[in-house]
């Protein structure tokens, strides 16, 4: 079976995020914290980055409000900021965690993403879910994942 060039990119999308997130991600807990984005900004990008820039990415992507970005909130992260919201960018990121392209991310999609990361309890990938699937049937659908990534931005 021959991929087309779209699904091509979008595994070499997702190799690449994941590639930098392993790189910030220092101690290998699975999470990003405001030290390792800053070190890792500096690595990775050749750049540093200042810690008003740093206040403000948590504030607007720690959806948790752990005090840590997580795999999935670094996703969204890594998004233009000018186009973070834009239905293309949204429905890119869903296809990253929707594997199976069946317009649902189920739990084991999400299992799966995070654990391409860091090895996450059956109780953190709940915790995550429980987070954005609004209507509580164990999957999120893409009006769903729209709602949590415009709470976001409020």
């Amino acid at each position: 079976m021959r991929t087309s060039p779209a699904s091509c990119c979008q595994n070499k999308e997702k190799e690449s995020l994941a590639t930098i997130f392993k790189a910030f991600d220092t101690n290998g807990d699975g999470m990003l914290s405001k030290e390792e984005i800053k070190d890792g900004y500096e690595k990775v990008f050749g750049q540093s980055i200042n810690q008003e820039q740093i206040e403000k990415m948590f504030e607007a992507v720690d959806i948790d409000n752990s005090g840590f970005i997580d795999y999935s909130e670094f996703v969204v992260a890594t998004m233009s900021e000018k186009n973070l919201f834009s239905e293309k960018k949204l429905k890119a990121a869903f296809k990253m965690f929707d594997q199976d392209d069946s317009g649902f991310i189920s739990k084991d999609e999400v299992r799966e993403s995070l654990l391409k990361i860091h090895k996450f309890s059956e109780d953190e990938i709940n915790e995550i879910i429980g987070q954005v699937d609004e209507n509580g049937d164990g999957e999120i659908s893409f009006e769903e994942f729209k709602i949590i990534m415009t709470k976001m931005q409020e």
